[in-house]
C-alpha cells in the first residue's frame, strides 16, 4: 500500500516525487513514456524560451550554456536530478485503469502490474492527445500533429496550421532551415499582442516578421482548411475564397488536451475553461470532489512548467499532513 502514487513523470511528477521522498511520504511514479516525456517531445533543438528560474526543481541547479536552456540541456537536466535524487520512477509503463476501492483507498492498474495506494495524483502531460481539423486527407503520412526537425523537408512546400507559440515556431525553424513555408493561422492569433492569449509571443512573432521581409516565409490568414490532399491542400481563407496550394507536408499544431476518461471513471467532477474541459478541484489543495485524488499540470489552470513545477510544493506537504493525521486516529 503506497501513500501516494504519481501518474507521469514530467516536470509536475518530479517535483511531487521529490517533496514526496523529502517528507517522507511512501510514494511512486508510474510513466507511460521517458523521464520528462514533454520535454523530450519539444522541436530538436529547440531553445526553451521559460527564464532558469521557472524551470529549476531546486534554486540553481540549472545552468545552460547561454541565458536559457535548450530542449536537449533541459531534458539532461531533469533527468539527471531524478537520478541524483533517487526518485522512484517507475518508466514506459502505461496506467490502464484507477479503481475506487473505498475513500483513499485505490487500485491502480498498469501495463506491468497492479498497485494499492490512498492516494492519487494526475500529473499527465497533454501532448500525446493532440487536437485535430477533422478534415478529409488528416490522416495520410504527410500530416503531423507534432514537430520535430526541419531538416527532412529542406526545398519542400510545407505549411503549419496553428496560432500559438508552438506553430509560430515550427514555421519559423522550416524557414531558417530552407523550407518553403507557409503558416495558415487566424488574424487574430497573429495580431492579438496579450500574452494572455495564447497567441504567439513577441519573441517568436518578431524573428517571423524577418523571414516574412526576406520572402523566406509566406502567411495564409485562414478561415479553414477543407482538404489535404497527396500534393496539395485546400483552404478558404479569411474571406472565404478557396485557395489550393502545392503541399508536400502538413504540421497541425493547434494544441493538445489531458485525456480526462480515468478522472471521469472515478466521478471527478468538470468544467469548461478557458483550457476547455478540466477537473474541478480546490485551489489551496489541488484536491478533487473524490476524496483523495489530486490534479496538477495539464489538468489545471496552472498548467505551464513554473506551476507544474511549483503546485507539488504546495500540495504534498498538505498530503502529508493528512497522512499523519490519519494515522494518529488509527
Amino acid at each position: 500500500m503506497f501513500d501516494l502514487i504519481i501518474i507521469g513523470a514530467g516536470p509536475a511528477g518530479i517535483s511531487a516525487a521529490f517533496e514526496a521522498q523529502k517528507l517522507g511520504v511512501n510514494y511512486l511514479v508510474i510513466e507511460k513514456g521517458l523521464i520528462a516525456d514533454t520535454v523530450y517531445k519539444y522541436p530538436v533543438g529547440l531553445t526553451v524560451f521559460s527564464t532558469v528560474n521557472e524551470l529549476e526543481l531546486q534554486e540553481n541547479t540549472l545552468h545552460p550554456a547561454r541565458e536559457k536552456p535548450t530542449r536537449e540541456e533541459l531534458l539532461s537536466y531533469y533527468v539527471r536530478f531524478t537520478l541524483e535524487n533517487n526518485l522512484n520512477i517507475q518508466t514506459e509503463e502505461e496506467v490502464l485503469s484507477v479503481e475506487k476501492i473505498e475513500n483513499n483507498h485505490y487500485s491502480v492498474k498498469s501495463d506491468k502490474g497492479e498497485y494499492e495506494t490512498k492516494n492519487i495524483l494526475f500529473a499527465i502531460g497533454a501532448m500525446q492527445y493532440p487536437r485535430r481539423l477533422n478534415v478529409p486527407g488528416e490522416d495520410l503520412p504527410k500530416v503531423h500533429h507534432r514537430f520535430i526537425e526541419t531538416y527532412p523537408w529542406v526545398k519542400k512546400n510545407a505549411l503549419v496550421v496553428g496560432g500559438g507559440n508552438s506553430a509560430g515556431e515550427a514555421a519559423l525553424f522550416l524557414a531558417q532551415e530552407g523550407a518553403k513555408s507557409t503558416l495558415a493561422t487566424f488574424r487574430k492569433d497573429w495580431e492579438e499582442t496579450d500574452p494572455k492569449q495564447g497567441c504567439i509571443k513577441h519573441w517568436v512573432k518578431q524573428p517571423l516578421e524577418k523571414e516574412l521581409g526576406k520572402n523566406c516565409l509566406e502567411l495564409f490568414f485562414l478561415g479553414r482548411v477543407l482538404e489535404i490532399r497527396e500534393n496539395e491542400i485546400v483552404l478558404e481563407d479569411e474571406n472565404g475564397e478557396i485557395e489550393t496550394l502545392p503541399n508536400d507536408v502538413v504540421f497541425v499544431l493547434i494544441g493538445s488536451d489531458a485525456d480526462l476518461t480515468m478522472l471521469e471513471n472515478l466521478g471527478v467532477e468538470t468544467r469548461k475553461s478557458k483550457y476547455g474541459v478540466v477537473p474541478v478541484y480546490n485551489e489551496e489543495t489541488f484536491e478533487t470532489n473524490v476524496s483523495g485524488v489530486y490534479v496538477v499540470g495539464h489538468f489545471t489552470e496552472a498548467r505551464h512548467i513554473v506551476g507544474a513545477i511549483e503546485t507539488p510544493k504546495k500540495i504534498i506537504p498538505k498530503i502529508a499532513e493528512k497522512l499523519l493525521k490519519s494515522a494518529a486516529q488509527v
